[in-house]
């Protein structure tokens, strides 16, 4: 059995939309993981979502493409994605990847 080495925790929720504390390691297993659940989040109705990532320990190309891809899941429900506190080498991987140009930062 594998232990889960991500955690994703609803910090606050109110009318201006949700906001999301993600924790551990956003690897292809963990990706994998957290995929659904964050579209069926994105699919509740909220106006914008807050992922608060200051938590990540660790992202690879495929924690990246799931936020990639939770972005524009987000936009076609309507959503707004915001990504706040994100760590300097998990923006930097973002950058390389040109991921940075259609994800939008926001301060805590």
């Amino acid at each position: 059995m594998t232990t889960a080495l991500i955690d994703l925790r609803t910090v606050a929720r109110n009318d201006w939309g949700l906001r999301l504390a993600l924790a551990g390691e956003l690897d292809f297993y963990t990706a994998g993981q957290l995929g659904p659940r964050l579209r069926e989040l994105a699919s509740c109705g909220y106006r914008n979502i807050v992922l608060d990532l200051r938590g990540l320990t660790f992202c690879d190309s495929a924690g990246i493409d799931l936020l990639t891809r939770f972005d524009r899941h987000c936009r076609t429900a309507g959503t707004r994605l915001l990504l706040c506190d994100v760590p300097p080498l998990v923006v930097k991987s973002l950058q390389v990847l040109s991921a940075d140009r259609d994800l939008t930062f926001t301060a805590s």
